[in-house]
């Protein structure tokens, strides 16, 4: 494998990457609330919010509603949101509170609210954070030694480059801690990320 800092200014294929995702994958509802709020800050006439599909439902924090309708969310938060930066930097960002929103859940509390600000624990139950996320995909945990651990990606076009490494990225930041994320990207759903971070 070869890995190497992520590329958040490449071009994104927003409609590749949906006709990528499996039939009926979805995501929890809990996701869905911080891009709304955000989008609505910024820009409360946007399309998206007067969408009835999207913005017009109430979102039960672990309820499943189709991964599709979540992407075409963060695209258009991220393009509104942050402006001036390429649409990849965007989804970074939002994706650094996807962990925060994670965390806040009941399931989050249990799976990740017991180590407190341990990110060497948090990091090596990551992958059952996806796997309670989604319901699409498949994400396995390689522990390489005392402050670094890889993902590998299966199946899972969820801008990985973007978004998921946000975060990996604001997990560390939840726990205090200094890192680096990289990426041996293979296809739009496969992928593998090597997690270095620092003692604290």
């Amino acid at each position: 494998m070869t890995y190497g800092a992520p590329r958040f200014d490449r071009p994104i294929d927003v409609d590749e990457h949906v006709r990528a995702l499996p039939h009926g994958a979805s995501c929890k509802g809990l996701f869905f609330n911080d891009p709304i709020a955000r989008l609505r800050r910024v820009d409360p006439r946007h399309p998206i919010l007067a969408s009835s599909e999207i913005a017009g439902r109430r979102y039960v924090p672990f309820f499943d509603y189709p991964y599709a309708d979540f992407m075409r969310l963060i695209v258009a938060t991220a393009r509104a949101v942050y402006p001036s930066a390429p649409l990849g930097e965007g989804l970074r960002r939002l994706g650094g509170a996807g962990y925060q929103a994670l965390l806040e859940s009941q399931v989050g509390k249990v799976l990740f609210g017991v180590f407190g600000s341990s990110f060497s624990q948090v990091a090596r139950v990551g992958a059952r954070g996806w796997a309670v996320s989604v319901s699409f995909g498949r994400v396995e945990l390689e522990d390489v030694g005392e402050r670094h651990i890889r993902y590998h990606f299966r199946d899972l076009p969820a801008f990985l480059e973007t978004y998921q490494v946000g975060a990996v990225e604001g997990a560390m930041r939840a726990c205090g801690v200094e890192g680096e994320v990289r990426v041996d990207l293979r296809d739009l759903g496969d992928a593998s990320f090597d997690v270095q971070w620092a003692a604290r």
